[in-house]
């Protein structure tokens, strides 16, 4: 496969089809990674993704431009059907082949219009409103583990607040971490926040909340870190 760049775009002419097949599949792929790097995307997830994009590709047995809904199909029923991966695992997945579809049939990038010239045919979206996975339930979590009744988080509260307690009456050490832990507990429920916005709070954040004066100095809080990004964890 012979690569040209004319007039700043970068232009692929025929040659050794078998070679040229995985060749030019490996430059879409450094581009679509490049593209995700761009967007703030954290390396591990476009590796992630690239991954899934290889490991469909062995099932399939076919590059991605040759791809159709029915492949799509058989993929994710053997991912769901015989490996027995979760509902939103799937649901992930599905979402990064379809971004890698919506990069590949951009036509910014000129990846379709290089893959006709090459191969006489082009990537399309396989992954529609039709065989995607959708949310079943408003949590995707399993039947087993469940938010805590509001019973239950006042009893959480309690032995939260009598741990420091506990701590100082049998002599041992750890009643303030015990004490920060219980504040903790009780700020994140307070105000939703995450583990990582939690973790990042310090007292600056607090301030007056003129629609809520009774709370004096403490009616407000502000995150100013640990938000969740797009293609972070959370």
């Amino acid at each position: 496969m012979d690569r040209r760049e004319v007039g700043g775009r970068l232009i692929y002419l025929p040659a050794d089809s078998s070679a040229s097949s995985e060749a030019f599949l490996d430059d879409v792929l450094v581009g679509w990674r490049r593209a995700q790097i761009t967007q703030n995307f954290r390396a591990s997830t476009a590796d992630r993704r690239i991954k899934l994009i290889h490991r469909m590709v062995d099932f399939v047995g076919s590059p991605p431009w040759q791809w159709s809904p029915h492949d799509a199909d058989e993929f994710f029923a053997h991912l769901r059907g015989v490996r027995n991966l979760s509902h939103a695992t799937i649901r992930a997945y599905q979402s990064d082949v379809r971004l890698f579809l919506e990069y590949a049939t951009n036509p910014v990038y000129e990846w379709n219009e290089n893959c006709g010239r090459l191969f006489g045919t082009v990537f399309s979206q396989v992954i529609t409103e039709f065989n995607r996975a959708t949310h079943v339930q408003t949590n995707d979590t399993q039947d087993k583990r469940r938010p805590f009744t509001k019973a239950e988080l006042q009893q959480f509260f309690d032995l939260a607040d009598l741990e420091p307690e506990r701590i100082l009456n049998s002599g041992r050490k750890g009643a303030l971490a015990a004490w920060r832990d219980a504040v903790a507990f009780k700020v994140l429920y307070g105000w939703g926040l995450r583990a990582g916005e939690g973790r990042q709070l310090q007292l600056v954040d607090c301030s007056r909340n003129a629609r809520a004066p009774g709370f004096g100095e403490w009616g407000l809080l502000r995150i100013r870190h640990g938000k969740a990004m797009r293609g972070s964890p959370g």
